[in-house]
């Protein structure tokens, strides 16, 4: 299939983003869509493999400190997406449609909030291959909370906020922040936002996205397969 439409699910840390990919990607198996995961490195260049293995320890298998600044992270994330839009979604798509579980734009949300500029954040992804389709899972800091409490990390607590201590309060006021963030730039960007009410179980979500994801699929005609806005 060529030419066929880049999906990304995005949301706040805890959103079910990669449960969700999975989920939608077994249901539309037969649309050929693909679940790639967002840390995923290179299987079409064994070159690139090589240089993107360091950088995904060093993202997410390295732990939390402040020592490094957001400045230090945002620009390895740069990088990141930048060879992932390369080496793993552009091959991908030759086989089908593909549905990542997060892209750049969550970071993005909370740099904003960290006193980055929007034309400092445009500048420093400008390069980063952009989704066809985004679609935000807007989910309240509440029910994140009370879903992964005793697994959140650092990072996602505000560890480069400005909180004096992390825990429930720096997470509900930081993911806040960045989930305004987010609905400000799926109403300038024209995502599709799919609301997730506290009651609702993962199946009836995944039907949900799964039955969007599919519309969009039958009716996309991408944008070059992908072109950088």
């Amino acid at each position: 299939m060529s030419g066929a439409p880049f999906l990304a699910l995005e949301g706040p840390d805890g959103a079910g983003k990669t449960t969700l990919a999975a989920c939608v990607a077994d249901s539309l198996a037969h649309l050929g869509v693909q679940h790639v995961d967002r840390r995923q490195v290179s299987t079409h260049s064994t070159y690139a493999a090589t240089l993107m293995a360091p950088l995904a320890r060093m993202l997410w298998h390295s732990g939390d400190s402040p020592d490094l600044s957001d400045s230090f992270w945002a620009h390895l994330q740069a990088s990141w997406f930048t060879a992932h839009g390369e080496q793993v979604v552009a091959p991908a798509l030759a086989a089908g449609p593909i549905l990542v579980d997060g892209w750049y734009f969550k970071l993005a949300s909370h740099l904003t909030g960290q006193g980055w500029s929007t034309a400092q954040i445009d500048y420093l992804f400008s390069r980063v291959r952009r989704p066809d389709h985004t679609i935000l899972l807007d989910v309240e800091p509440e029910v994140l909370w009370d879903r992964k409490a005793d697994q959140l990390r650092p990072a996602e607590l505000g560890m480069h906020g400005s909180y004096t201590t992390l825990g429930r309060e720096s997470f509900l006021d930081y993911q806040k922040r960045g989930l305004d963030r987010l609905r400000n730039m799926a109403a300038a960007g024209g995502w599709h936002v799919m609301k997730v009410p506290a009651d609702e179980d993962l199946n009836t979500t995944a039907h949900r996205v799964t039955a969007l994801i599919r519309r969009l699929v039958l009716t996309t005609t991408p944008s070059a397969s992908g072109e950088r806005l």
